[in-house]
């Protein structure tokens, strides 16, 4: 048997009394009689828990907060977890998540540490059942990915404004971390509506950014805007992991918009689960949008 610095260790069943109990960092061994010795291990590498288990809970209680970032970066990024100390009995663990560098860096400095908090609070409670055991911090860090095939050749395109875009970067609350069609995403949701849309042949905006300059400089950035026979329209996804803003406050933040009298339009995520449910909710948009034409 080993224990977590790989010395073996060396028990006579003999000579240990029924039932005795030998705790030894990450690994228990227990005697359950004088012929048959066990041994649980607690996860993977002395781990207390497998990563994804982890993770998968983490996730679950970020839900019942409704941060929606945290959710994206435990989700989008790679996990891992770390033996970092080990003193008086107890491990300390590190958690890293490694970001892909285009969310990493449209995170600004404050937010990644917010996240890292808010992370560590989640899932340091977890900790509470294995006493030998701590979670010690989380950090998120960039990834450093295999260079792709023509990259210098991308960067100089890049440095000359080809496929640059400010779609998806205004909330760092609320990262766009899904690319479909060269274009971002929040959710499989905005992909399922942004699909139905296109099948209707309409012309859509997916996370289109607006400038508004008042007393405040403002960047509006609605899930859609939808052209409609001369009449603009925004389609907002409601209700699903990574929709968590209440109704209320999504009309509070589009106000600018809803002064120029553009309509607002909301599509819950449940709906958007299938294609003949997206094909469904795009056609009452139509019939609606056909509706406002028509009183115009």
């Amino acid at each position: 048997m080993q224990n977590s610095s790989n010395k073996a260790i060396s028990l006579d069943p003999k000579s240990a009394a029924p039932s005795s109990l030998y705790f030894l960092g990450p690994v228990i061994v227990g005697v359950k009689s004088h012929e048959n010795l066990y041994c649980v291990t607690m996860g993977r590498n002395g781990q207390p828990f497998s990563t994804e288990n982890l993770i998968a809970s983490a996730v679950e209680a970020l839900k019942v907060r409704g941060d929606a970032r945290g959710i994206t970066v435990l989700v989008a990024g790679q996990c891992h977890m770390a033996l970092w100390d080990s003193d008086f009995g107890i491990n300390s663990w590190r958690l890293f998540v490694t970001l892909p560098v285009h969310l990493y860096y449209a995170i600004s400095e404050d937010d990644r540490k917010v996240t890292e908090t808010s992370i560590a609070e989640v899932v340091g409670p977890f900790f509470l059942t294995t006493p030998a055991d701590a979670l010690e911090s989380v950090v998120i860090t960039p990834q450093v990915t295999e260079a792709a095939d023509g990259w210098r050749e991308e960067a100089m395109r890049f440095v000359k404004g080809e496929g640059v875009t400010n779609q998806g970067r205004v909330r760092s609350d609320n990262i766009a971390s899904k690319q479909y069609q060269g274009l971002l995403f929040r959710s499989e949701a905005e992909i399922s509506l942004f699909t139905a849309l296109i099948r209707a042949k309409l012309v859509v905006a997916p996370l289109p950014v607006f400038v508004r300059v008042g007393k405040a400089y403002n960047r509006l950035e609605p899930d859609f805007v939808v052209v409609y026979k001369g009449l603009t329209f925004i389609v907002e996804v409601d209700g699903d992991t990574f929709h968590r803003e209440l109704p209320a406050e999504a009309d509070k933040r589009l106000v600018p918009l809803t002064y120029e009298s553009v309509e607002v339009r909301r599509i819950r995520a449940k709906d958007l689960e299938t294609d003949e449910a997206a094909d469904a909710a795009v056609k009452d948009l139509i019939e609606f949008m056909a509706r406002r034409k028509e009183a115009r």
